[in-house]
């Protein structure tokens, strides 16, 4: 039986420190395992990786909810954006490339730490909208542009999340899942093009893996504070990260909209290694599980095992994460996903096409999806088909939105172009966001960002309807905590 360490809080503001530790001066100088040095002393209010990791209680929500100023809450005021600078004269105008390029490339810089502004005569990013990616026309391109967003987006007619009720009947609401394997690199600036700002959704639901720094460098400092600031900077103060979790290169947060928050309770944190003896934390799941009025909601970020040959292998990683899961209660049921009403689990599950690489190559240069999807590991397992090579596991208790979308993995750096190298790996859809089966659950759009290209792999987005129980009166005084937990 695997250990469980289980670190609990009752509120989302208490920092626990390690015993015998001190917090450092506003002026101490701070280091850092991958020796990377802050260009300015850190200040009390820089979130470390544990304050990352905490969940918010109900309390911290509903004083929010009800107008309390949330620059009283130490942990809002950290994550609070900051005033924007005022703009330099421009330079030099770079090209789209160029500006992507040096915004994943640029020198890493350690948690909390800010970076300097840039020379007044230095480049500023270039404005013009990527080129159209392929399959999609100039016009579709050119209207989703001036609309704000890339091309399959879904589109409600009003931009605003819409108001809640509370009324005794199920509520509507945008959730919005995104996942991407950076490849050791820092997330661009403009995120624009795979989470557009015109359009918000309720719940957002971020998945990295492999962000801000290599797997080999995260099994030593994993933290992610400084991405999940980028992210709240990013959504603004109408969203609070409720909860996320690190687990070595693995990364989930769940940033959710103020007209829920007087809805959240039992906030809860927790991963599962599935890497080397199920210890080594370089592949496995981060998850984030909370109620919003009488509904459970769970979301998983995985990282599962490499290479074609491993499906078998991934498929028990898949069991483990959801049979040993500490947030776990009930030995009755068959993996914490049926203890939850609404459950996605997404990631880079390194699925595989089971197929030539010469074959794969004629059948997408003829856009034959098709034939692709035909060879693709995971779909079987997913319809339950006993006849496929592997097991099913517990992969028939998912379903998947339907792939229009060329495969996300493996491209040249900065390029269209699927693996040049010696190796020639087949391209693929690594990169998948499943759901458990469920009516309450709509799938609106499925699809890839093509643009962004720092990474080896394509970030991938979903957007859902979900149905929500909010008629209720609150939870029991019991039920007003928040934990972090882990297996290893």
């Amino acid at each position: 039986m695997a250990a469980v360490a289980v670190a609990r809080h009752d509120s989302y503001d208490e920092a626990v420190a390690p015993e015998g530790s001190e917090e450092p001066g506003e002026e101490e100088k701070a280091y850092y395992l991958d020796d990377e040095e802050p260009l300015e002393p850190l200040s009390r209010d820089r979130q470390d990786d544990k304050v990352s990791q905490r969940s918010q209680s109900l309390e911290s929500v509903q004083k929010e909810a009800i107008g309390d100023d949330a620059d009283d809450d130490p942990v809002f005021s950290a994550m609070a954006p900051a005033a924007e600078p005022s703009a330099p004269e421009r330079g030099p105008i770079r090209t789209a490339r160029e500006a992507q390029a040096a915004d994943c490339d640029a020198p890493e810089l350690p948690p909390g730490a800010i970076a300097q502004e840039a020379p007044l005569d230095g480049p500023v990013e270039d404005v013009t909208p990527p080129s159209p990616s392929p399959g999609v026309s100039p016009q579709e391109h050119l209207s989703a542009a001036l609309r704000g967003t890339s091309p399959g987006f879904h589109q409600w007619q009003e931009v605003e999340v819409a108001s809640i009720k509370g009324q005794p009947m199920e509520e509507v609401i945008r959730v919005y899942c995104g996942i991407w394997n950076l490849h050791g690199k820092r997330a661009p600036s403009d995120l624009h093009a795979w989470i557009p700002p015109s359009m918000r959704h309720h719940i957002y639901a971020i998945g990295t893996c492999e962000c801000e720094r290599s797997l080999e460098k995260s099994l030593i400092w994993s933290s992610k504070a400084r991405w999940e600031r980028q992210m709240q900077d990013y959504f603004g103060q109408d969203y609070r990260m409720i909860g996320s979790n690190t687990m070595s290169a693995v990364h989930l947060m769940v940033f959710l909209h103020r007209t829920l928050w007087k809805y959240c309770a039992e906030v809860v944190t927790c991963h599962v290694a599935t890497g080397f003896a199920n210890v080594i934390g370089n592949k496995g799941s981060t998850q984030v599980a909370f109620r919003l009025g009488n509904t459970k909601l769970l979301f998983m970020n995985c990282h599962l095992a490499a290479h074609a040959d491993k499906m078998q292998e991934r498929t028990q990683s898949m069991h483990r994460i959801l049979e040993t899961s500490p947030i776990r209660k009930r030995k009755d049921m068959s993996g914490v996903h049926r203890e939850y009403d609404r459950v996605f689990f997404m990631g880079d599950l390194n699925t595989r096409v089971d197929a030539s690489r010469d074959d794969v190559d004629a059948w997408l240069a003829a856009k034959q999806f098709d034939r692709c999807m035909a060879a693709d590991q995971l779909l079987p397992l997913l319809k339950g088909d006993s006849g496929h090579a592997s097991p099913c596991g517990l992969w028939p208790d998912f379903q998947e939105a339907q792939i229009n979308f060329p495969p996300t993995y493996k491209f040249d750096k900065y390029s269209e172009v699927y693996d040049s190298s010696k190796k020639r790996r087949v391209p693929s859809w690594t990169d998948r966001i499943l759901w458990k089966k469920d009516p309450g659950i709509k799938s609106l759009s499925y699809n890839s960002v093509p643009t962004l290209q720092c990474s080896d792999h394509r970030p991938v987005f979903g957007q859902f309807e979900v149905k929500v129980d909010l008629n209720w009166s609150g939870p029991p005084p019991s039920a007003r905590k928040s934990s972090v937990c882990t297996v290893q």
